[in-house]
């Protein structure tokens, strides 16, 4: 029993560090978009505004090579395995977002340079096509089936350490620094930290093994080879055989990619250009934010198994949707009272749709079979990824100023795709306890 439990605290710790490093290069653009790139890649085209929703569309234009490295690594995971998937994966992030920290600014270097940061956000996410759904699968494969609600919420919580890391890394050079050398060369520390960061985890990722479901998949697989059977592993079989679960999946994905990217992304540019905060203290807000978010995962994760997992997603989407509109309000009306915007941040991201984000992992790995696992969750979080997630802070953007800084238009959007995600969320239950797919 102490062997299991140290085993299973390992394959805790390697995942949940894993996971950090991943969202650490993920996130890191997303806060770079919304507070330094505006100005230091596309100030050159003309009003803040303009280069504020240009900057935001490089970070959307990301998630459009999402999907293709979930269909390319999840159908490698499935056949070859999740180990050497992640060392690809894992690599590519890492390697493409240091890049990023060496390129000149688009003042020095001209219009090319936006295009390599471009093809940089690509690759990033092209590799994070592999990286989230095997981080997930290293954890919830690998322990026992009556504590996997549990487990697979452990790699959620590299979400609020990876951006805290990535927020106090670039906050600490724009408290230290003069704003000139800021833009000019501290925005780049935090990028080219991560692949340092990669290559830990690359080496910690070799100490691993291969998750027992896969061994297990994969001796069944040579089985029927060897009655002559084809094998029903990979990509097209699982679209083939889970094509409505897939589309209710990518319904649950919704409130996901919308609450993130309003409550984390769009709200820094909100709180600067419309609440006229300084720069330090939208990262100050971040911080805090990922700081509550670490025992609300937890929190989550323990919901998940004691209550199970779509009860606790439903009282999730429930509790978004209600609170969506009085959180942005709050910030609204706190006039730029830090204090007070934090509190909206950390009740709407943190608390209410926390319960969410704990438990998508699970849900979504419960409902496809260990042969196309890797495959059906790198589909569902990655291919609506542009529609869901990467257009939300240039629709906010424009909400916020057709209402000329009225929170109430962003408040109804993000409440109704709640909603919807709380209908999907209930008809893949259903489906699941009738035996369909």
């Amino acid at each position: 029993m102490g062997e299991q439990k140290l085993s299973l605290r390992k394959i805790a710790a390697v995942t949940l560090f894993e996971s950090a490093v991943q969202w650490y290069c993920f996130l890191l653009y997303g806060t770079a978009a919304g507070t330094v790139f505006a100005k230091v890649f596309f100030s050159q085209s003309g009003d803040g505004t303009t280069a504020l929703i240009l900057s935001y569309m490089s970070f959307a234009i990301g998630y459009i090579a999402g999907p293709f490295g979930a269909v390319f690594f999840g159908h490698i995971g499935d056949r070859k395995g999740r180990k050497v998937t992640m060392y690809a994966s894992l690599l590519m992030m890492g390697i493409s977002t240091s890049i990023i920290g060496i390129l000149p600014s688009a003042a020095t270097a001209g219009i090319w340079v936006v295009v390599v940061l471009q093809l940089m956000r690509l690759l990033q996410c092209f590799g994070r096509g592999g990286t989230w759904g095997g981080g997930i699968l290293m954890a919830f494969e690998n322990v026992p089936e009556n504590k996997r609600a549990f487990y697979a919420a452990i790699p959620q919580i590299g979400l609020p350490i990876g951006f805290g890391l990535s927020s106090i890394l670039i906050a600490v050079p724009t408290l230290v620094l003069p704003e000139e050398i800021f833009f000019n060369w501290g925005w780049r520390i935090p990028f080219l930290s991560a692949i340092i960061l990669t290559l830990i985890v690359v080496y910690l990722k070799g100490i691993t093994m291969e998750t027992e479901d896969f061994k297990k998949a994969q001796a069944k697989l040579e089985a029927q080879e060897a009655e002559g059977k084809k094998q029903k592993v990979g990509f097209i079989p699982m679209v083939k055989g889970y094509w409505k679960t897939l589309l209710l999946g990518c319904g649950t994905r919704w409130v996901d990619g919308t609450f993130y990217n309003i409550f984390i992304v769009w709200i820094l540019s909100y709180c600067i250009g419309w609440l006229g905060m300084p720069l330090i203290q939208t990262y100050i807000i971040t911080i805090v934010a990922c700081v509550f978010k670490i025992p609300f995962t937890l929190f989550g994760g323990w919901c998940a198994q004691k209550f199970g997992m779509t009860r606790t997603f439903v009282i999730g989407g429930l509790a978004s949707a209600f609170l969506s509109i009085p959180t942005l309000k709050v910030i609204e009306l706190s006039g730029g009272n830090l204090f007070v915007t934090i509190m909206g941040v950390v009740l709407g991201w943190s608390i209410a749709y926390n319960l969410i984000w704990a438990v998508i992992s699970g849900l979504w790995s419960s409902y496809f079979e260990t042969e196309v696992r890797y495959s059906g969750i790198s589909f569902v979080y990655h291919v609506p990824s542009f529609l869901v997630a990467g257009l939300v802070p240039t629709i906010c953007t424009l909400l916020i100023d057709y209402g000329k800084g009225d929170t109430i238009y962003v408040g109804i959007y993000s409440t109704i795709v709640a909603l919807i995600s709380v209908a999907c969320a209930i008809a893949l239950k259903y489906r699941h306890d009738r035996g369909m797919k």
